[in-house]
């Protein structure tokens, strides 16, 4: 298992979107889709154990890691209304200490969407509603093997958490 890397960035104003299908709010509906993307998202390398799996996104969106930013999280669906790619994000969990006020707990692909730049319009998206919000930073914690979510993330101004920022 690789070890995992927390990512910190300031939120900001949007860089404008891509037109295309609408970025739009998780709805409750939406749930069992989320999950079975989450899923196939992960078949090779499920970041959590398979148990958690079926109610993760359940789980997240009760606000059992931090209370869920319904504001901050999005769907993206591809033109046929499939769900193409999601994010979720929270508050800190209860007892984690650091200088963000904000954790993307999750930002997911389908893999028929993958490359296509949804991952990063969901991000330019939640870091522009998190500054309209006044929030200030965000985390985020990525396994150091997965490159495309590494390169995703820096190419963004996420910086990694260093030993001497710990404890600030």
């Amino acid at each position: 298992m690789n070890p995992l890397i927390i990512l910190t960035a300031v939120t900001g104003p949007s860089d404008g979107g891509r037109p295309g299908t609408a970025i739009r709010p998780i709805q409750a509906a939406d749930v069992p889709e989320l999950s079975e993307m989450y899923r196939d998202s992960y078949a090779d390398s499920l970041p959590q154990p398979p148990d958690r799996t079926a109610g993760w996104i359940d789980t997240l969106l009760a606000g059992a890691r931090g209370r869920h930013v319904p504001e901050a999280s999005a769907v993206k669906a591809a033109p046929d209304g499939q769900l193409a790619a999601a994010i979720i994000v929270t508050d800190p969990a209860p007892g984690i200490e650091g200088d963000w006020d904000s954790v993307i707990a999750e930002l997911f692909t389908h893999p028929d969407h993958r490359r296509q730049g949804l991952a990063e319009e969901l991000l330019g998206h939640c870091l522009h509603v998190l500054h309209t919000l006044g929030r200030k930073r965000v985390a985020v914690i990525v396994d150091s093997g997965n490159s495309a979510a590494l390169a995703l993330y820096l190419s963004r101004d996420f910086r990694r958490l260093s030993d001497d920022d710990e404890g600030d």
